[in-house]
């Protein structure tokens, strides 16, 4: 199987809204995106890439979730280092330390702060080259 290393964002989100405006954060910094609406589609498009950072919405799925998914993309070597930001809605105290707990690099609460936001974006991928 080949794997193929791209300059992409993976963003799983079935958000319009939140996938229109982060079209927009990654055009500014020139990278293409890959957008995938449930964490299933998003495990297959992993197979055959490897994204320069993904960015996940809180989802639950068929048994799994979006803490789930980044604790199993974290214990594949070949994705162990990708930046991961894990946006949340509302989060209890418990919730917020799955999250950490399972490997994600960031957790940013929606709505998003856009300078803060677009900051931690360009520093994740400047320090990810």
């Amino acid at each position: 199987m080949y794997m193929e290393e791209t300059r992409e964002a993976l963003i799983i989100t079935p958000n319009a809204a939140l996938k229109a405006y982060l079209d927009l954060v990654f055009e500014d910094v020139e990278l293409s995106v890959g957008h995938y609406q449930s964490l299933v589609e998003g495990l297959d498009y992993l197979k055959e890439n490897t994204p320069a950072i993904m960015i996940l919405d809180d989802l639950h799925e068929d048994g799994l979730d979006s803490a789930g998914f980044i604790w199993r993309v974290k214990r594949i070597k070949r994705l162990k280092f990708i930046p991961t930001i894990q946006m949340v809605h509302e989060t209890s105290e418990r919730e917020r330390l799955t999250i950490e707990i399972s490997g994600a690099d960031h957790i940013v609460e929606l709505p998003i702060k856009n300078s803060s936001f677009r900051k931690l974006i360009t520093d994740l991928l400047s320090l990810s080259r």
